[in-house]
């Protein structure tokens, strides 16, 4: 198991109909690729643990997308601190 950092996110659409985006891919602390949703869900299943750049660091989880039907949505419980949201973080 693996602990990492989220810094960054890339969004794409929602599937149709909707009008909202999901995260599609992520920038992880001192890796010099990025990672796509897939593989971020696959990672968290196999057990590795992903937080944001805040203090205090926020754990990222799989969830049913609140908008739409889709299961494969990675996402975090916000609070006060925007660095805290995954859709805070700088996009890329």
């Amino acid at each position: 198991m693996a602990t990492h950092t989220i810094t960054a996110v890339h969004l794409e659409p929602a599937y149709a109909p909707s009008t909202h985006e999901h995260i599609a891919r992520v920038r992880i602390a001192g890796h010099t690729s990025d990672y796509s949703r897939a593989q971020v869900i696959a990672a968290i299943r196999g057990g590795d643990r992903f937080f944001t750049n805040a203090v205090p660091p926020a754990l990222v989880y799989v969830h049913r997308c609140p908008h739409c039907a889709a299961s494969d949505y990675i996402t975090m419980h916000p609070d006060a601190t925007a660095t805290n949201n995954l859709l805070h973080l700088p996009r890329y």
